[in-house]
C-alpha cells in the first residue's frame, strides 16, 4: 500500500506530530502514519539486512513508548521493508529502495 502525498502535506504532518526529530503523537489516519514511516525509513541503508530487535530500537527512539509493534507492522503493511518468513529479520523493500 502506498499513498501520494504533496511536499505541503508532508510539511503539515511533521510539523503538527513531530518535535527535535522526535514523533510526539501518532496520528489516527493512515496517510499521515505513512507520511511519518516515510520519513523514520532515511535512517536505513539499502541492502542491509536488519534485526527485530534493530528495527524495534530504532522505532523506539524515534515514536512515543510503545509504538513500536504496531509501527513495525505497518513498515510492512506499507510495504517499506521486507520480512523474512519467521519476522527475524528485516530490509528496505525493492520499491522503496528504487523511490528513494
Amino acid at each position: 500500500m502506498k499513498y501520494e502525498y504533496t511536499e505541503k502535506e508532508k510539511e503539515n504532518v511533521l510539523a503538527n506530530f513531530m518535535r527535535n526529530d522526535k514523533i510526539i503523537n501518532v496520528p489516527a489516519k493512515e496517510k499521515k502514519k505513512y507520511i511519518l514511516l516515510d520519513e523514520f525509513i532515511k535512517r536505513f541503508e539499502r541492502d542491509k539486512k536488519y534485526t527485530e530487535i534493530e528495527i524495534n530500537e530504532a522505532l523506539m527512539s524515534f515514536y512515543p513508548a510503545g509504538e513500536h509493534v504496531e509501527q513495525r507492522r505497518y513498515l510492512v503493511t506499507f510495504g517499506f521493508f521486507e520480512r523474512t518468513s519467521d519476522g527475524s529479520q528485516y530490509r528496505l523493500s525493492e520499491t522503496t529502495v528504487k523511490t528513494k
